[in-house]
């Protein structure tokens, strides 16, 4: 059995970035192990940071995230970005693992150590508001199901056979559904409002001078991954819903307590680094 408690896994490619991200969790005491993959290697030392790993790969950011779950040893499993700070100064919150793990323990014991916790860590973006208030399925309708887009997962949700994220993700939106998941295993999401961290999205992402709004890659594949995690868990299907209240979306709107379509995982084959599957995008 490995002794790590948490793994941090990231789909990456910001390297100058990454001593930043790697220097914030220092404070922890819990055993962790950080996993970036991406097409760039890192350009600095990496002895200082012998809890490090890199792979090197080619493919969509769902892809990568899964290839760092697979290499993974850690009891929990932590899915992250290298925009991401644990040790910003305002936040004061220098060991933020230490106390999500902790929380994660306290509620396992409350449910006979079942292994269906994730617990959900408390991100601030650029120094404005928390986001918890709008990490739900429906963005901001705390009637729909919490998600939590830094969490902790036991790593049986995406590492088993048959589990992890779905290959017809392409950059984002698959970790919800994997919050999904834990849901319909008759599993829960506690928010850690304690374990705070900073995202730095402002800083690291390209933005519309004139409508402010992100540029990039990642963000350009919204609209096919969010009808993927709808077509798997809505009963009405894909829908835009941004324009309808929440009211008129809780009544537009069924949300299944089981998967609608088939998962359809990942495989670990010999190309997996280098050879996109599933969906596309852009990437090979």
């Amino acid at each position: 059995m490995s002794d790590v408690k948490i793994s941090i896994v990231a789909s990456a490619n910001r390297i100058k970035w990454w001593p930043r991200f790697l220097d914030s969790l220092k404070n922890n005491k819990v055993s962790y192990e950080v996993i970036f993959v991406g097409n760039v290697a890192p350009d600095f030392d990496t002895s200082k940071y012998p809890e490090f790993r890199h792979i090197h790969a080619t493919v969509k950011p769902c892809q990568c995230y899964q290839i760092g779950f697979w290499a993974s040893k850690g009891e929990l499993i932590h899915w992250t970005a290298d925009d991401a700070d644990y040790n910003e100064p305002s936040l004061n919150c220098p060991n933020s693992f230490d106390i999500a793990y902790r929380k994660y323990r306290e509620i396992e014991e409350l449910h006979d150590n079942d292994g269906k916790t994730a617990i959900a860590m408390n991100p601030c973006e650029d120094g404005g508001w928390p986001q918890r208030h709008f990490h739900f399925l429906f963005g901001g309708c705390t009637w729909s199901p919490r998600m939590a887009p830094f969490a902790l997962v036991p790593r049986k949700y995406l590492v088993d056979p048959d589990k992890g994220y779905d290959r017809q993700f392409v950059s984002g939106q698959c970790e919800n559904s994997i919050i999904m998941d834990v849901y319909a295993d008759g599993g829960r999401v506690e928010v850690c409002y304690e374990a705070t961290l900073y995202v730095h999205h402002r800083q690291v992402h390209h933005r519309n001078p004139a409508t402010g709004k992100e540029m990039n890659d990642f963000r350009r594949w919204y609209p096919q991954d969010r009808e993927r995690l709808e077509q798997l868990w809505i009963k009405e299907g894909y829908g835009h819903y941004e324009k309808l209240t929440s009211e008129q979306l809780q009544k537009a709107v069924h949300i299944s307590n089981v998967k609608l379509f088939p998962h359809e995982p990942f495989i670990q084959t010999d190309d997996v680094c280098t050879v996109t599957q599933g969906r596309k995008g852009q990437w090979l």
